[in-house]
């Protein structure tokens, strides 16, 4: 019991400075969006401005790892790998087409991408620009791999490979 109200202590400490440092430095429309996310969650105020304190040093030391390019990296794996793992649990024929054409993309690209260096250099905001290209083409509301595979790759890559030509009238 005691060990209960030394932490109970301790953390009305903390968040008593918290919210001290909060009513000093925060801008004024900081401090409304706080307060209208305490009247909905009481302990929630203290949680985002300690959990924000804490994505700074993350960010820096990816940042510092690695750069933009690593996190960008990270996010066009991370979310697709998971969704694909999903994706094979199920049998939906639009969600494989979604994560298999996602992939096939996501190759292409590393692949261009590596041999194409000294170019993609020269190109400004080249990893905030792939990410969005990435982010398009994994939305669940966007579904971009699957609308590249109807327009592009079933049009002219699918006859190159089966070796059937395409006629007119399609």
């Amino acid at each position: 019991m005691a060990d209960k109200d030394v932490m109970k202590q301790t953390l009305e400490a903390v968040t008593s400075k918290i919210d001290k440092a909060i009513d000093e430095y925060a801008p004024a429309p900081v401090k409304e969006q706080l307060k209208s996310l305490e009247a909905v969650h009481p302990f929630l105020k203290q949680a985002y401005v300690v959990g924000g304190a804490i994505m700074i040093p993350v960010l820096l030391i990816f940042y510092f790892l690695g750069g933009l390019k690593l996190l960008v990296n990270l996010s066009s794996f991370s979310y697709p790998a998971y969704k694909s793992l999903q994706a094979i649990s199920i049998s939906d024929p639009a969600e494989d087409k979604q994560w298999l054409t996602y992939w096939i993309i996501y190759g292409s690209f590393s692949i261009l991408e590596s041999g194409l260096g000294f170019l993609v250099a020269l190109i400004p905001y080249y990893n905030i620009i792939k990410l969005g290209i990435f982010i398009y083409l994994y939305h669940s509301t966007t579904k971009g791999a699957t609308m590249v595979y109807d327009k592009v790759i079933a049009k002219y890559v699918v006859p190159l490979i089966s070796g059937k030509k395409e006629t007119k009238d399609e």
